[in-house]
C-alpha cells in the first residue's frame, strides 16, 4: 500500500508541475490580452482554479516527505522516547484534524453539485468540479498520513523492543 500510494504522490506531483506551467501559461495570456485592449474573460478565475487544484493534489507528496509545518524545536528538546510518544500523538491529531476537514470538503463538494454552483460573470465556471478535486486530494492526504502513523508505530515498537533487548 505503501507503494502504491508512493507513485500516486508521484504522479500527482508531476501532474501539479504542469499544472503549474498551464497556471503561468493562463497568466501571461491574460496579462497580455489585458494591454492589447482586449481581455479574455475568465482567465484570472480559471488560474484560480489550477492553483487550488495544485495546492490540495501537492498535500499528500508534503505529508510523504513530512515537510509540513512541524515544532521541531519543542520535540527536539524532549528525550527520545517523549519524542516518539509527541510524534504518536501528534499523527492522532493530524488524523482526526484532516478527517474533519475531508468531511467539510466532501460536504461542500456536494452542495455545490447539488446546487450546480458557479461564479458569476460573463463566463460562467463551474465550482463543483474543483471541489470534487479538493475532495480527492484531502483523501490522498489523510491515507498518506495514516501510512505515515502507521510506519511512526513500527519505529516505535521496534525502538521500544530494542531497548527492551537491551534492558
Amino acid at each position: 500500500m505503501k507503494h502504491f500510494f508512493h507513485r500516486v504522490n508521484e504522479t500527482l506531483s508531476v501532474f501539479c508541475g504542469w499544472l503549474m506551467l498551464a497556471m503561468i501559461i493562463l497568466l501571461v495570456i491574460d496579462v497580455c490580452s489585458r494591454n492589447v485592449g482586449k481581455p479574455i474573460q475568465g482567465m484570472a478565475e480559471l488560474s484560480v482554479f489550477v492553483m487550488m487544484i495544485m495546492i490540495y493534489l501537492g498535500m499528500a507528496r508534503c505529508e510523504e516527505h513530512k515537510e509540513h509545518v512541524n515544532l521541531e524545536i519543542v520535540k527536539d528538546a524532549l528525550p527520545p522516547r517523549m519524542q516518539r510518544a509527541v510524534g504518536l500523538f501528534a499523527y492522532v491529531l493530524a488524523l482526526i484534524s484532516i478527517g474533519i476537514f475531508f468531511y467539510a470538503v466532501l460536504q461542500d463538494a456536494v452542495a455545490s453539485y447539488r446546487s450546480r454552483e458557479a461564479l458569476a460573470g460573463v463566463v460562467e465556471l463551474r465550482l463543483w468540479p474543483v471541489k470534487a478535486v479538493m475532495v480527492v486530494g484531502v483523501a490522498i492526504f489523510w491515507i498518506q498520513a495514516l501510512i505515515n502513523a502507521i510506519e511512526a508505530i513500527k519505529a516505535s515498537r521496534m525502538d521500544f523492543q530494542r531497548d527492551s533487548s537491551n534492558a
